[in-house]
């Protein structure tokens, strides 16, 4: 019988090894005493999942860990559904997808529960997040612009200084350290996998709001994050996760909004296609031919609601 504080802890990996690794290494540090790891590996192309589970025949780790392969790469969506599903079905009250590029400190765990658990309400709490081995935030809460499915990141690469140390409701937390109760599957299903990749758990904050969820930001569970700060943000992204950025974050309001802002967002695609190539002269970006292919692409899968992977 599951007890009713156990957490399902949820890694998806994908050709990172040592990431994984090292993240588990924090994991083996966490204060909390009741949980399990479950390890999705989603179809890596190299030989990651295997060098994982030899670490832990060898007893690498001091951890209770169950290995499962997705057998393809079924996206962020897909890959942590995979745990997520089976963690439901063992009767887990609590789900904790956590990005295997982190590094977490040991009271990140007992801190998400203990938030969660004083309301029933309650649905999704979050940590606030900074880059790795900097005292740069990367997320401290996040809010949507539901017009135009424009996401923010409430003190992005401000220096933490305890600017955002009270908890607060937010629009959403990020996949990247995300705890939630089994009861919110039952109320809104799980993440739609047809995005692939972003803004699949946006889409999926948003519908726990609409079922009058609270989504919480917990400042005292604190995770660092393996992501460059000079990225260059979305200055820089890659033609293909611009693909999916422009697609999905349109798909996400015409499936989750009203006509009015339904409207209002394909006006904004339209103009979002103009601006992404004035972008690629402006800002002098690479590989424009494929870029501009991907730009017009995504606008047009857009409108048609075609999903998946590109």
């Amino acid at each position: 019988m599951m007890g009713n504080s156990s957490v399902a802890i949820v890694l998806l990996n994908w050709n990172s090894y040592q990431l994984t690794v090292e993240c588990l290494e924090s994991l083996e540090k966490l204060n909390y005493p009741d949980y399990h790891i479950f390890i999705v590996d989603n179809d890596s192309q190299d030989s990651s999942f295997e060098d994982l589970k030899k670490d832990y025949m060898m007893n690498k780790f001091n951890l209770p860990i169950t290995f499962m392969q997705s057998g393809a790469n079924l996206g962020f969506a897909g890959g942590n559904n995979v745990a997520i599903k089976k963690a439901y079905e063992m009767g887990y009250p609590y789900i904790w997808m956590l990005n295997n590029d982190t590094v977490v400190e040991a009271n990140s765990l007992s801190t998400l529960v203990e938030a969660i658990s004083k309301d029933t309400k309650t649905g999704i709490v979050g940590s606030k997040i900074l880059y790795y081995d900097t005292d740069l935030i990367w997320y401290a809460g996040g809010t949507i612009n539901t017009w135009t499915g424009k996401t923010k990141h409430l003190g992005y690469k401000e220096r933490d200084i305890g600017q955002y140390n009270s908890s607060f409701q937010v629009d959403y937390v990020t996949g990247c350290s995300l705890l939630f109760k089994r009861e919110l599957i039952d109320s809104i299903g799980l993440m739609q996998e047809d995005y692939f990749l972003y803004y699949e758990e946006t889409d999926w904050n948003i519908r726990a709001k609409q079922e009058n969820w609270k989504i919480v930001y917990v400042p005292d569970s604190v995770v660092y994050h393996k992501v460059s700060i000079s990225s260059g943000g979305e200055d820089n992204l890659s033609p293909y996760v611009e693909y999916y950025y422009i697609r999905n974050s349109y798909i996400m309001i015409r499936r989750t909004q009203s006509m009015a802002k339904i409207i209002t967002a394909t006006l904004l695609l339209f103009l979002k296609l103009i601006k992404s190539h004035l972008k690629i002269l402006i800002k002098k970006q690479d590989n424009k031919i494929n870029r501009s292919k991907l730009i017009i692409k995504a606008f047009f899968d857009g409108i048609i609601m075609k999903t998946g992977k590109l």
